[in-house]
């Protein structure tokens, strides 16, 4: 009796941990290239999965179950996980991409570095956004309210009963989701984007009028030095937006659940 109890339970919590685990795969604070390997965040899934038992024990029928339906059930938590992990992951990859034009357009795009994060190359400033954003995250409470979501996910969604519906609108939703984001990037990116090039314009205007000087060995200090000056202003203007925007993740939540037919 106890063997046949302790192999429901594990077998349960093996079903529980794929969407959970592919969610957390995804989002950038969770990689292993941030942990150093997979031990610890895999840990950190197995730990919060615990959790869930109440939830997911509930339409739990083994005797019901045909062996091809374990395979299937655990293809389709990591593909909903994946889904969820990549709604939530879009506005750190934001942020990164709105570092990287910025420093694109200073002509500092040689400086990129590893970013722990994410496990790749990334701007300097596209490391100060992300690791800022993710600090205001925990401290924000969003990791808690993101948490909370993905649990709601499991009562929305039940493992044992519920597949989603494939239809043409759930992809037009995800392509929507790229378009917003590249909107986004070009949006936030402007300001600063902008103010560099007026100080480039006017090197341009003293190397016509003085072209003996030449200033262009100046351009790319310049444009840093205007970069660093509003960015000090700007920083926390954007941070405060990308923090109320990442709310809009949990209403794409609620769009997904009726595209996908729960």
């Amino acid at each position: 009796m106890m063997t046949h109890l302790m192999s429901d339970t594990l077998t349960l919590f093996m079903f529980t941990v794929p969407r959970l685990l592919a969610a957390m795969s995804v989002m950038p604070f969770l990689s292993k290239s941030f942990f150093g390997g997979t031990l610890i965040r895999n840990g950190v899934v197995l730990s919060l999965s615990l959790f869930l038992f109440p939830i997911v024990d509930e339409g739990y029928k083994p005797e019901t179950m045909a062996p091809f339906m374990y395979a299937l059930i655990i293809l389709k938590e990591v593909i909903i996980g994946f889904c969820l992990g990549w709604l939530a992951a879009l506005p750190f990859w934001a942020l990164e991409a709105v570092g990287f034009f910025i420093d694109n357009q200073r002509g500092s795009t040689m400086a990129s570095a590893m970013n722990p994060l994410t496990g790749s190359q990334a701007s300097p400033v596209g490391i100060l956004f992300v690791q800022t954003f993710t600090t205001l995250f925990f401290l924000g409470g969003n990791f808690l309210t993101l948490m909370g979501a993905i649990y709601a996910s499991y009562h929305a969604w039940p493992i044992f009963s519920f597949f989603p519906r494939i239809e043409l609108s759930a992809a037009g939703f995800f392509f929507a989701q790229l378009d917003y984001f590249m909107s986004i990037v070009v949006l936030f990116a402007a300001p600063l984007i902008a103010c560099m090039f007026l100080a480039e314009f006017g090197l341009g205007l003293v190397s016509r009028f003085a072209p003996q000087l030449n200033v262009f060995f100046l351009s790319m200090p310049i444009k840093s030095l205007v970069c660093m000056v509003m960015l000090t202003f700007y920083v926390g203007v954007l941070m405060r937006i990308f923090d109320e925007r990442y709310l809009r993740t949990f209403d794409l939540f609620k769009q997904l659940n009726v595209l996908w037919g729960s």
